[in-house]
């Protein structure tokens, strides 16, 4: 998942670098409000950790269907049929990312 504030000068997004799977842990990494530097206009802006959204990473979504994909025609290969299942892959992927998407989104910190 990708973590992204608002430009308030710009009006894009900017992105922000931390791998925390909730709120609360994007605070205790970062503190309950931190400043953010756009790189379209340059500003430098003090961002509360409620500011924050999550967003779908794509790249492991494609890596899901790669993967998907590859274990498909092998399995298929040496199993039949039954290694179509192994088709599901990229939907267990996404279903992960809708999750912990929906997870941090969801919860707020006190102001």
């Amino acid at each position: 998942m990708n973590l992204y504030t608002y430009c308030k000068s710009c009006k894009k997004d900017i992105k922000i670098k931390s791998q925390a799977d909730t709120r609360h842990d994007l605070q205790m990494e970062k503190g309950r409000e931190f400043k953010v530097n756009c790189l379209s206009c340059g500003s430098i802006e003090k961002k509360h950790v409620n500011d924050v959204k999550a967003e779908v990473n794509n790249k492991i979504i494609y890596f899901g269907i790669g993967l998907g994909v590859v274990a498909t025609i092998t399995l298929l290969y040496f199993y039949g049929a039954i290694g179509t299942l192994s088709g599901l892959i990229p939907i267990l992927f996404w279903r992960q990312q809708m999750s912990s998407i929906k997870s941090f989104n969801s919860f707020m910190v006190k102001r």
